[in-house]
C-alpha cells in the first residue's frame, strides 16, 4: 500500500464516526465495570502502583510548580526509601496523560484516574484512524473496522486497566512509522524527532520494542518498496540525526533510567528463562488466541485476541502478498517468532520470554481487516471459497485444541467467525452500496460480546480482578483499620505485617503503602535496589522477588529489628495470626467482629504490635565483619550477626576495628527425615525419589540425642526455629514417566471399585493435565507445616516470566518460641520427581544476650535525627574509631558530610549507607542526587541546542527560498 500525505477533506467524519463507535464499544467495556460495582482499579498493579504513583507524582508536580528549588529527590515512602525520579520516569513523567491530573484536585485523582484509562483507549484508535487515513483507504467504514480491531483485541481490554500506561505504545507506534514513512518520502524529520523523542521518554522498556519495531519497518520499507529509487545518503543522514537529536532531548530520562535499571535486580535474569522451546500447549492454543477476544490466558504475554474478521483478513493480504508486501511480510515475520521463545527475549531486552512486543503486530492485523473490508465489494469467488477453507481447517484446529483445554471462550469467536464469513458470503452474493457498512456494524457486535464476555463477572470475569467501587479511597482513609492513626514514618521507623496474613478481601494485599502516612517495608515496583534485593537473597529470604525483594522477611525477628520495623499489624482469623516475632508486643486492636455463627476462626479484629527492639536509622558500631568472614555464615547466623556488628563490602573498611564474636549465633538441631512410607532419609544430602503423590515426609527433632547436647537441648527457650536449605535441586519426571506413574496409582487404588476402573481414560485424564500445565517442568514447592502454619521454599515455572528465578537456597521461620521444641515438622514436596538438598534445623536464640546487644545498638544511635526529604542530619559522639550503619539503602547518589568535610560513603551490611567515624563530636549530613541525572539534563540541554539551531537554519532557508 501507497501512503498519501495530500490533506483530506472528510476526516472530521472520519473521527466522528469513530468516537461514535468507540462510545457504543466503551458503554459495554467500562459499563460493565460500573453495573457490577467495580472500578477500573486492577487489585495488583493498578492499586499498588499505576494509582497511587500517579497521585504522588501529581503532588510532586503541584509542589514543584508551587516550589521549584525546593524538590526532593528521595522518598522514604518508597519502600526502605528510594529516589523517586527512576521510578517516576518510569510510569509517569513521560507520561502525557499524567498531566492531565493537574486539572483536578487532590481529591478527585481516583475519577481523574479513571477518566485518563478511557480516554487513552480512545487515543489508541484515533491514533490508528489518522495512521490509516494516509492509505488509499476510500471508505470510512474500512478504517473504522480497522480501529475497532486495533483497540479492543485481548491485550488491551486486558492491560488498559490492569497496567493502563501499556496502551501508549499502541499510540506511538503508527505515528512512528508515518514519520519514517515521510522522511522515506523525502519529506520534513521534524515529526520523527517528536515521534521518537516520545518513545523515548514515555517508557524505556517500550522504546526498547517499539525501536526494533520500528527498525524492521523501515527495512522491510526499503527493500521492498523503495530500494531503487532511494537516494541512500540522503535518507540515512535523515534518519541518523533525526536518532541522535531524539536520543538528545530524552537524555534527562534515559541516562539515570538506564543507571538505575543496571542497578536493579533485573539486571541479572538469565535470557529466555534458560528456555530452547515453548511448552507444547503454548503450541496448542497458540492458533485459538488469534481470534479469542473475551481471553486471558496469555501464554508467555503472547496476547492477540481480535475479532473473528482477523483471521480473513490476514488470509486476504497474505494471498495477494505482491499487493500488499510490508502488511504480509510482517505477519509472517510475527508468525515466526512467536515460535521460539528466543525472540521474546530478544524483544524483552534479553530477559524472559514475554511476548508484549505483540502490541505491534496489532497495527498489520488491523489493516488486513480495514483492507480487507475495504476491497469487500470486490472479492472474487476464489477468495471467498479460500475463506471458507480455511475456516474449515482453522476449526478442525480449535477442535484439537478444545479435547485438550476444554476452553468455552472459544464458543463467541468461532460463533462471529462463521457469522463474518456467512456475511462474506451474502454481501458478495447480493451486491449493496452499504456492504461495508453491515460487516462495521458485525465486527462492532463481535467485539462487544468479546469485551462484555472479557469483563464480567461470571466464569472468572475480568471485572471481579478489579477492586469495587470506592474501596481505594475507603483504603487511603482508613490504613490498617484507622490503626495507623497518629503514626508517622517521619523519624524513619517502618511498618510490617505477617506474612500472607494482611488480606484486605478480593485477594488485595497491600504491596505498596503509598497512602498511609507510615512507611511500609515491603514495595512492589519494577525497579528495585539491587543491593536491597542482594541482601535478601544473602539472607535467604524466601519471599525474594525481582518487583518485591523483601516482602515480609519471612516474619524473621532479626531482620525486621535490623530494618527499623517499629508496628506489625495483623488480623486474627487469617494465616501466621500467631507467628508474632520476639520482642513485639500488643499494643491496639480495633473492635472484635465476631462472625454470626459465633465460629472463632471467622471472626475479624486487626492487631496492632509494637517493636521494642527496632533498630535505629542509624547507628554506630565498633565490631565489624569482613566480606570474608560473613560470606562463610549462613543465612540465619548472617541475620543474627547484624546485632552484634557491621559487614563491610572492602576488608580495607575493617581495619582497626574490633572483630565480631561469631560463636553461638545458632544452635544447631538434630532430626531425622523419613517418609511416610516409612523409609528413612539418610546422608549429608537428602535424596528425595517421590514417585507417590500422596507421600510426604516427617522431620523429627531430636531423636534421642544423649550428653551434652540433650542437656543443652532440653533448656533450649526463647528462640526462633528455622529450617536451612542450601543446595537445592529438583528433577522432574518426564511426560510420559509422570502420566504412566499416576495412571498407574489412580488403577491400582483398592477404593475405586472394579466397575470404575477404566485405564484408558485415567491415561487420558493425566495425560491432559500434564500437557495443559507444561509437564515437565522444573517448578516446585516446599512445604512445611510447622507450628504456626505452614512455610513454602518456591521455584516458579519458567513461565511465570519475570517473576522467573532459580532457587537454590532459602530459610524457613517457623516461628518464635518461648519454650521447647516441637516434636515434628511436615515436609511436603509439591510435585514428583527427583529433589537434593542439603537441610540445617538450627534454633536461633533471642533472649538476654540478644537483645542486650539491641539495646547498645538503641543507645549507639544518631542522634537529633531529621529526615529532610533527600537529606538526614544528625549528631553522635563515638569513643572510638567504628561504623555508622543505617538501614538506608545504598545508591552512588548519596553524598554525606561529617562536621562540614565530605566523607566517603560506604556500602555495608550488603545493601546499606554507612561511614566510617574517628573518635569525637560528629555532626552528620546525608543528602541525595539521583545517580547520571546532571548528565542526562546536560545532553538533553545539547539536544535542544542542536534542535534550536537547526529548526532556525531550516526556517531560514524556507524563508530564503520563499
Amino acid at each position: 500500500m501507497q501512503f498519501s500525505f495530500d490533506q483530506k477533506n472528510n476526516h472530521h467524519r472520519l473521527y466522528l464516526k469513530y468516537t461514535a463507535a468507540f462510545l457504543i464499544v466503551a458503554l459495554f467495556v467500562y459499563g460493565t465495570y460500573l453495573i457490577t460495582g467495580h472500578s477500573f482499579i486492577w487489585y495488583i498493579d493498578g492499586a499498588n502502583q499505576h494509582l497511587p504513583l500517579l497521585k504522588a507524582y501529581r503532588q510532586t508536580l503541584a509542589q514543584f510548580i508551587c516550589h521549584p528549588l525546593h524538590n526532593t529527590q528521595w522518598s522514604w515512602k518508597l519502600g526502605l526509601g528510594a529516589a523517586k525520579f527512576p521510578i517516576f520516569a518510569y510510569y509517569d513523567i513521560g507520561d502525557i496523560f499524567a498531566y492531565l491530573t493537574l486539572l483536578f484536585p487532590v481529591s478527585k485523582i481516583v475519577f481523574a484516574y479513571h477518566l485518563i484509562i478511557i480516554l487513552r483507549l480512545y487515543c489508541v484508535g484515533l491514533a490508528f484512524c489518522f495512521f490509516a487515513r494516509h492509505f488509499k483507504l476510500l471508505h470510512t467504514p474500512a478504517i473504522i473496522t480497522g480501529a475497532l480491531v486495533y483497540t479492543f483485541n485481548a491485550f488491551l481490554l486486558y492491560a488498559n486497566c490492569a497496567q493502563p500506561f501499556f496502551a501508549t505504545p499502541f499510540i506511538i507506534f503508527p505515528l512512528i512509522l508515518l514519520a519514517i514513512e515521510r522522511v522515506l518520502q523525502g519529506k520534513s524529520c521534524w515529526p520523527l524527532i517528536g515521534a521518537f523523542t516520545w518513545m523515548l521518554i514515555s517508557n524505556f522498556y517500550f522504546a526498547y520494542m517499539l525501536g526494533i519495531g520500528a527498525f524492521i519497518y523501515l527495512g522491510l520499507r526499503v527493500l521492498i518498496t523503495y530500494r531503487l529509487r532511494l537516494n541512500y545518503l540522503v535518507v540515512l543522514a535523515r534518519l541518523v540525526g533525526a536518532t541522535i537529536t531524539s536520543l538528545l532531548l530524552a537524555g534527562f530520562i534515559l541516562v539515570p533510567e538506564f543507571h538505575a535499571v543496571l542497578n536493579s535486580t533485573r539486571s541479572g535474569s538469565p535470557f529466555a528463562n534458560g528456555m530452547h522451546g515453548y511448552p507444547p500447549y503454548y503450541y496448542l492454543a497458540l492458533p485459538s488466541q488469534l481470534i479469542n477476544g473475551g481471553n486471558r490466558d496469555f501464554y508467555f504475554w503472547t496476547a492477540l485476541g481480535f475479532a473473528s474478521i482477523a483471521l480473513f483478513g490476514i488470509t486476504y493480504v497474505l494471498r495477494h502478498i505482491k499487493r500488499y508486501p510490508i502488511i504480509a511480510t510482517s505477519i509472517l515475520i510475527s508468525g515466526g517468532m512467536l515460535l521460539l521463545p528466543c525472540f521474546a527475549a530478544f524483544m524483552n531486552a534479553f530477559m524472559s520470554p514475554s511476548n508484549r512486543w505483540t502490541l505491534m503486530l496489532c497495527l498489520p492485523v488491523a489493516l488486513a481487516c480495514a483492507i480487507l473490508t475495504e476491497r469487500l465489494p470486490h472479492l472474487s469467488r476464489a477468495t471467498l471459497k479460500l475463506f471458507t477453507l480455511v475456516t474449515v481447517g482453522y476449526t478442525g484446529i480449535i477442535f484439537l485444541d478444545y479435547l485438550f483445554e476444554n476452553n468455552e471462550m472459544l464458543f463467541i469467536p468461532m460463533v462471529f467467525l462463521y457469522v463474518t464469513l456467512l456475511a462474506l458470503w451474502l454481501l458478495h452474493r447480493h451486491s449493496q452500496n452499504h456492504s461495508q457498512h453491515w460487516l462495521l456494524a458485525i465486527v462492532l457486535i463481535n467485539v462487544l460480546f468479546n469485551a462484555v464476555y472479557f469483563e464480567a463477572p461470571y466464569n472468572g470475569g475480568y471485572s471481579k480482578e478489579m477492586l469495587p467501587l470506592g474501596a481505594f479511597q475507603n483504603l487511603e482513609q482508613n490504613s490498617y483499620n484507622g490503626l495507623a492513626a497518629g503514626l508517622t514514618g517521619k523519624t524513619g521507623y517502618r511498618v510490617s505485617t505477617l506474612s500472607q496474613n494482611y488480606q484486605l478481601g478480593a485477594d488485595y494485599t497491600m504491596y505498596n503503602n503509598l497512602t498511609a502516612p507510615v512507611n511500609l517495608l515491603n514495595s512492589y515496583y519494577s525497579i528495585q535496589n539491587k543491593y536491597v534485593g542482594q541482601f535478601a537473597q544473602q539472607m535467604q529470604n524466601t519471599q525474594y522477588e525481582a518487583n518485591y525483594p523483601l516482602q515480609q522477611l519471612d516474619d524473621r525477628t532479626a531482620l525486621l529489628d535490623f530494618l527499623n520495623v517499629k508496628y506489625l499489624f495483623t488480623q486474627i482469623g487469617n494465616p501466621n495470626a500467631q507467628k508474632i516475632p520476639a520482642g513485639f508486643v500488643l499494643d491496639k486492636t480495633t473492635q472484635k467482629v465476631t462472625s454470626i455463627n459465633n465460629q472463632p476462626g471467622n471472626s475479624q479484629q486487626t492487631r496492632r504490635y509494637k517493636n521494642t527492639a527496632a533498630f535505629p536509622l542509624l547507628y554506630w558500631q565498633k565490631r565489624a565483619l569482613t566480606p570474608r568472614q560473613a560470606n562463610k555464615l549462613s543465612g540465619t547466623q548472617r541475620e543474627r550477626a547484624l546485632a552484634a556488628g557491621v559487614i563491610v563490602s572492602n576488608a580495607r573498611d575493617a581495619a582497626n576495628l574490633a572483630p565480631v564474636r561469631l560463636t553461638n549465633l545458632t544452635i544447631s538441631i538434630p532430626y531425622q527425615l523419613v517418609s511416610s512410607h516409612g523409609v528413612r532419609i539418610t546422608g549429608k544430602t537428602k535424596i528425595l525419589q517421590r514417585q507417590d503423590a500422596n507421600e510426604s515426609y516427617t522431620i523429627v527433632l531430636n531423636p534421642r540425642v544423649k550428653g551434652k547436647q540433650n542437656k543443652q537441648l532440653k533448656k533450649i527457650q526463647n528462640y526462633e526455629l528455622h529450617l536451612e536449605f542450601t543446595n537445592v535441586h529438583y528433577t522432574p519426571m518426564n511426560l510420559r514417566q509422570q502420566v504412566r506413574i499416576e495412571a498407574q496409582t489412580e488403577n491400582n487404588d483398592l477404593t475405586r471399585g472394579p466397575l470404575a476402573k477404566n485405564a484408558k481414560m485415567d491415561y487420558y485424564r493425566y495425560l491432559h493435565y500434564h500437557v495443559i500445565n507444561g509437564t515437565p517442568n522444573h517448578g516446585f514447592t516446599l512445604k512445611v507445616v510447622g507450628p504456626y502454619g505452614t512455610e513454602k521454599l518456591y521455584q516458579p515455572k519458567r513461565t511465570i516470566l519475570s517473576f522467573y528465578k532459580i532457587v537454590r537456597a532459602g530459610t524457613m521461620n517457623l516461628g518464635f518460641i518461648q519454650h521447647g521444641l516441637p516434636q515434628t515438622l511436615t515436609l511436603t514436596p509439591s510435585k514428583m520427581g527427583t529433589y537434593r538438598f542439603k537441610l540445617r534445623v538450627v534454633a536461633e536464640p533471642l533472649g538476654k544476650q540478644y537483645f542486650n546487644q539491641v539495646k547498645t545498638v538503641q543507645r549507639h544511635a544518631l542522634n537529633n535525627i531529621r529526615l529532610n526529604g533527600d537529606h538526614v542530619t544528625g549528631t553522635i559522639t563515638t569513643p572510638q574509631t567504628g561504623i555508622l550503619a543505617s538501614s538506608i539503602p545504598y545508591s552512588t547518589g548519596w553524598q554525606a558530610s561529617d562536621n562540614g568535610h565530605p566523607v566517603k560513603v560506604l556500602r555495608v551490611n550488603t545493601a546499606f549507607v554507612g561511614l566510617r567515624l574517628p573518635k569525637g563530636h560528629h555532626q552528620i549530613e546525608l543528602s541525595y542526587r539521583v545517580p547520571a541525572l546532571k548528565l542526562g539534563a546536560f545532553i538533553s540541554l545539547i539536544g535542544i541546542i542542536v534542535t534550536f539551531t537547526a529548526a532556525s537554519l531550516t526556517l531560514f532557508s524556507r524563508r530564503k527560498n520563499g
